[in-house]
Order: C-alpha cells, then structure tokens, then sequence
C-alpha cells in the first residue's frame, strides 16, 4: 500500500484512571482490554512496528509478547491525568524518525471493526490525516452550556437564540471517536496536531450500534452486552 513508508501504530495505556480504575488493562471476554486492540492491529500486515506505551510497571503480565510490539515507559509527567495523551504521542513521535506514517489507537475502544482501520490507512493516500469519526445523535446547533452553580443554561450558537434553527434542515454533524489517529510524521510536527487544516479526512465508524469508548462501569458493562448479543 505504502511502498518504501513505514507505518508505526502507538498504544497509550495509563495506569492510572479517575472514573473507572485501571481501565485499560480490565478483563473483557477473557482478556485484558488492551490485547484487544493490539490484536486486532497484528493482523494488519502493513503495519511495522507497534510500540504500548505505559507507565504501569507489570505490562508484561496483561500483554502477550509478540516481535513486533515494543514496550516503551512512560514518564511520571506524561503520565499525569492533567496531561493530554498527545503529549504522550509526540513525544514518540519526535523519536521515531523512520517512520513516515505514525497511528495512535486507544484501549478504551475494544470494538473498533478491523476494516475502519485498514479504510484510514488507504484514505492517507489522498490526504494529510484520517479520523475515525461517528455521527452526532443531535444537531450541535441546539447544544446548551448549563452551569450547575446557578443553574442557566445558554445557546452556544446564536441560531438558538433567535429561535431560527429547525434541525430538519440542518446538516449532520460529527465528532471524534477517539478510536484511531493516522497521519503522515512530518504533518503531526508541523501542526502539532492529527487534524490536518486543509486535508484531513474522516472514517465514519461502520457499526455505530456497537460503538462504545469504556470510560466508565456503565460502559465496560455495555461492551460487555454488545459481546454477549453476538455471541446468542
């Protein structure tokens, strides 16, 4: 697909968690939610070099071993929950110079289909960045900011406020699932970013019924039904 381009697919995988703890390494359908996704990228063959960055000390006892995956720490300050997980990837990404493609995946997002990925990989070849992306339930033109202290609430766009928005013409709108980030190493140095200002493309998750980002009990109860119902 990518003649003479490496492809390196990132793994962020905190230890630390605030809503649901230890999140990334919980057991789901018989092992630990990040062997999840790591399996699901060694069965993409373009892909070179796969590296779990964590600051849990044991990883090894959660993760199989595999020659292609690289186990790199994370540093205290990386891995603070006051830091972006971005931080995180350019610091890798500053570091790995051969290769010219770099991906990040997150272990929040077990049911991520294997052909949204392999989609994203071969949408690079016409742009900058691709984004695994899922559409909004709702227009974001009727969205509402509510502060809990006094309790108002206030249109974020002024259509609201004129009572002008009729969400029948309104186009949909979408938004990150956090799934996968894929770009090119030179643009994410350049933007300091995976969204790429002029060319930048999306991958609208294929089965959005079975979409899900574990961040907390309720969630990885949900995952654990969305497998269950497969399964009957």
């Amino acid at each position: 697909m990518y003649r003479n381009k490496k492809i390196l697919a990132i793994v962020p995988a905190r230890a630390g968690s605030i809503r649901l703890k230890n999140k990334n390494f919980l057991e789901l359908d018989g092992k630990p939610l990040i062997q999840h996704t790591i399996d699901k990228l060694l069965k993409i063959k373009i892909i070179d070099r796969i590296i779990i960055t964590s600051d849990k000390k044991n990883i090894s006892k959660f993760v199989k071993k595999n020659k292609k995956v690289i186990f790199e720490p994370r540093s205290k300050k990386l891995s603070s929950s006051k830091s972006p997980v971005f931080n995180t990837i350019f610091d890798i990404v500053k570091r790995n110079p051969k290769f010219s493609i770099v991906s990040y995946f997150l272990p929040t997002n077990p049911l991520l289909p294997i052909i949204d990925i392999i989609k994203g990989y071969k949408r690079l070849r016409n742009f900058n960045s691709v984004i695994s992306i899922i559409e909004y339930e709702d227009p974001i033109e009727i969205s509402l900011r509510f502060e809990k202290i006094n309790k108002k609430i206030r249109p974020i766009f002024k259509n609201l406020l004129n009572n002008k928005t009729n969400s029948r013409y309104l186009k949909k709108s979408y938004r990150p699932t956090g799934c996968f980030y894929i770009s090119y190493r030179k643009e994410i140095l350049k933007n300091k970013s995976f969204f790429s200002k002029n060319k930048c493309s999306g991958v609208l998750y294929s089965k959005p019924k079975e979409y899900v980002d574990i961040n907390s009990r309720s969630d990885f109860e949900y995952a654990k039904y969305i497998l269950r119902s497969k399964k009957i």
